[in-house]
């Protein structure tokens, strides 16, 4: 009698579970149901940009650091910090009368040593800075290497003191660097400085590979593309009944997208939306919304 209870007890505990795991299977099956809804944008003209953005630090073009080749003893300086200098302008001279020039024109940013110091081989003397001819170094995608030339112009906006500035793309590397698995090139970006531009900024570089002025767009998630890959666009019709109609695209921005044929300016276009009806046993409906 106990071994009858007890099977009739696992009998029953596997039919509960099974009820239980019908339930679940129900709830997610009629209770969390997705429909399709829209919400409508009228065509307009504007203007639309497709660009490749990248942010780096700035830099000098030019520098030179002044490095004792041999051991000696520095007999006189001739120059001071903060003074600009021209290229093959006396630096400082030797206790044995050799005297070591400038190789670039710049700023002398700063001196390390005194006259009749000894400075030891490979010892930093000074530093010259060219603050005038500035640099960006770009991490170039392999995919965006298309877009970007040499004499390419780019925007440089510094956000530090809200300056936007023009450069231009002076060099592209031929080879790959690999930076953690990942392989990127680099792009140098040239531009002129001044007083209010400092090295080590950071910058974002703007590249533009298109543009076109006063086009009919809309927004990206209002294109749908057919089995063939052709693309269309739900409108509404003077009567509101919704149809398809056949559209030719542009360049995009990534959030609106040029249409070249296909729409007039005002028309209204329906952007596909999925909702989600969730409801649960313990509360209200829910509702959350996604554009496809």
């Amino acid at each position: 009698m106990v071994k009858q209870k007890r099977k009739m007890m696992i009998i029953g505990g596997v039919v509960c579970a099974v009820i239980v795991l019908g339930l679940v299977w129900g709830y997610q099956t009629f209770f969390n149901q997705k429909s399709e809804q829209s919400t409508e944008y009228r065509v307009k003209s504007e203007d639309i940009v497709d660009d490749d953005r990248f942010t780096g630090v700035i830099e000098s073009q030019n520098r030179q650091e002044v490095i004792a080749t041999s051991s000696q003893q520095i007999a006189d300086i001739y120059v001071s910090e903060g003074e600009q200098v021209p290229v093959n302008k006396d630096l400082y001279i030797t206790t044995t009368g050799e005297v070591i020039r400038s190789t670039i024109a710049g700023e002398v940013s700063k001196i390390y040593y005194e006259k009749d110091n000894t400075v030891s081989v490979g010892g930093k003397i000074m530093e010259i800075v060219d603050y005038s001819n500035l640099q960006i170094n770009l991490k170039v995608e392999e995919n965006q290497l298309s877009d970007i030339e040499v004499n390419t112009s780019a925007e440089i906006n510094i956000d530090s003191i809200d300056r936007s500035i023009n450069g231009i793309v002076s060099e592209i590397s031929r080879e790959a660097t690999n930076e953690k698995g990942v392989a990127y090139f680099t792009a140098k970006v040239n531009f002129t400085g001044d007083a209010d531009i400092r090295i080590g900024m950071n910058a974002e570089v703007i590249i533009v590979e298109e543009s076109e002025e006063d086009v009919l767009t809309v927004p990206v998630d209002a294109i749908q593309f057919t089995g063939d890959d052709k693309t269309y666009v739900n409108i509404e019709n003077d009567d509101g009944k919704v149809a398809s109609r056949m559209v030719t695209t542009g360049i995009t921005d990534g959030v609106k997208i040029e249409i070249t044929e296909g729409l007039n300016e005002g028309d209204i276009v329906l952007i596909p939306e999925i909702i989600y009806e969730t409801t649960t046993f313990s509360g209200p409906q829910q509702t959350v919304t996604s554009n496809v």
